[in-house]
């Protein structure tokens, strides 16, 4: 794996690499992408060029580069046509040159990988990182059976003048995209993420102790649905006025109704929580039907997620997405703990989209799953419980306003230094 920023003639070292080796022997390379609309968009034109420029033995056809003296082969395809995976006789490559490596999915390569199977096969990749989670870097960067290689224009001794000048002129304007073009840094957030990595560990760096008085709990129960998703649980706890803390993040397989109806009960009743909120989109209406009705139990709500009127809201799509800028602005003032690295990863992972009305609209479950993206269950459970602590600070509010003033803060006794 080759990976780094702009002039550092990663797609140059495998080409020529690639070229070497056809000429050596009978070798079979595909040079793909995950969608490939015409060979223009391949790495076609960069071998073209090399063995026009160094009159190599090569026939260059329409659609293939062959070898005139070994029978070499190299040929061009994306692993994505039309949706469908485009990996027909992948089974006896020898090298397989993966170009503009970020853009290719989990789910590409879930399917491709096991495909190429010959022995001593090679798997050559290039890239320049987009983001942090990029499949092929999280799946591959620290593997050891994977040599990878970093390396940018400043390590590169054939990088032209007229690049280094371009790279000089970026970090004028920008360190950000220079550090992201030129030096290979992933974004620390994609235009349509919610949530910055950054900014949720800055929000853990501090931890706000739990203050007298406070430790209201919430807890917010995602309830499975689909194979291989798991029911989610997650309780936060209010630190003081406005810090909150998650406490616990919980998962579980079993979903049969009775199961998941009891584990919701007793995780409540154990972790003492003061008001608890289950999906009811899908099969969560069963327990908490069972919960309310069946047990008569009032500190459970339901959580359903309808579109909001326009007129209501102008900004976010449902209450949902709503909920998500929610917890970003506690976020981002602060206010929340999560100590908990699968929650943040859930939440990294999700995205926006904008609808009719150019309101933000998080992307669906389903859509999220067909992209080959893991279900943000934890993720759920805690926008959820987010939900209620804007019910939770309406509560207590009207609680001082009903104390006498000689109970409240800012009394006489302690104005005077009275305890």
């Amino acid at each position: 794996m080759l990976e780094g920023g702009r002039g550092g003639g990663k797609s140059q070292a495998i080409g020529r690499l690639i070229l070497y080796l056809c000429e050596k022997k009978h070798i079979r390379v595909a040079c793909g992408r995950e969608i490939q609309n015409s060979i223009i968009e391949s790495v076609y034109s960069l071998l073209s060029d090399l063995i026009r420029k160094n009159n190599l033995n090569f026939e260059v056809m329409a659609s293939k580069i062959v070898h005139r003296k070994t029978g070499s082969t190299i040929n061009f395809r994306g692993f994505r046509e039309q949706g469908a995976f485009n990996i027909q006789g992948m089974e006896g490559i020898d090298i397989v040159w993966i170009d503009e490596a970020q853009a290719i999915t989990k789910q590409t390569l879930d399917v491709l990988i096991p495909t190429i199977r010959k022995e001593r096969a090679k798997i050559f990749f290039s890239m320049n990182r987009h983001i942090e989670k990029d499949p092929v870097y999280f799946k591959f960067f620290d593997r050891k059976d994977c040599k990878h290689i970093n390396i940018n224009y400043d390590d590169n001794p054939y990088c032209t003048e007229a690049l280094k000048v371009e790279a000089i002129e970026c970090r004028k304007k920008s360190e950000a995209d220079y550090m992201h073009i030129w030096m290979g840094e992933p974004l620390l957030k994609t235009e349509d993420a919610v949530f910055v990595r950054k900014d949720i560990y800055e929000s853990n760096k501090d931890p706000y102790k739990l203050r007298d008085g406070y430790g209201f709990r919430i807890s917010g129960y995602d309830i499975a649905r689909y194979g291989d998703d798991k029911c989610a649980a997650v309780i936060i706890q209010q630190q003081g006025a406005l810090h909150w803390k998650v406490i616990l993040a919980d998962q579980w397989d079993h979903r049969d109704l009775n199961y998941t109806t009891g584990r919701v009960l007793l995780t409540s009743q154990e972790h003492q929580v003061n008001k608890s909120i289950i999906d009811e989109n899908g099969i969560g209406a069963g327990p908490l039907d069972t919960l309310n009705k069946g047990r008569g139990l009032d500190e459970f709500t339901g959580f359903k997620n309808p579109p909001i009127a326009y007129a209501k809201n102008k900004y976010y799509a449902n209450e949902r997405t709503a909920n998500a800028y929610k917890l970003k602005d506690m976020i981002d003032k602060q206010h929340i703990e999560i100590p908990y690295d699968e929650i943040i990863e859930e939440l990294l992972e999700m995205k926006y989209e904008f609808d009719n009305y150019q309101r933000k609209r998080l992307i669906p479950k389903d859509k999220m799953r067909k992209e080959g993206i893991k279900s943000p269950n934890l993720a759920d459970a805690l926008l959820m419980s987010v939900s209620l602590i804007g019910n939770v600070a309406e509560v207590q509010q009207r609680d001082r306003a009903r104390q006498p003033q000689y109970s409240s803060d800012d009394n006489l006794f302690n104005i005077m230094g009275v305890r």
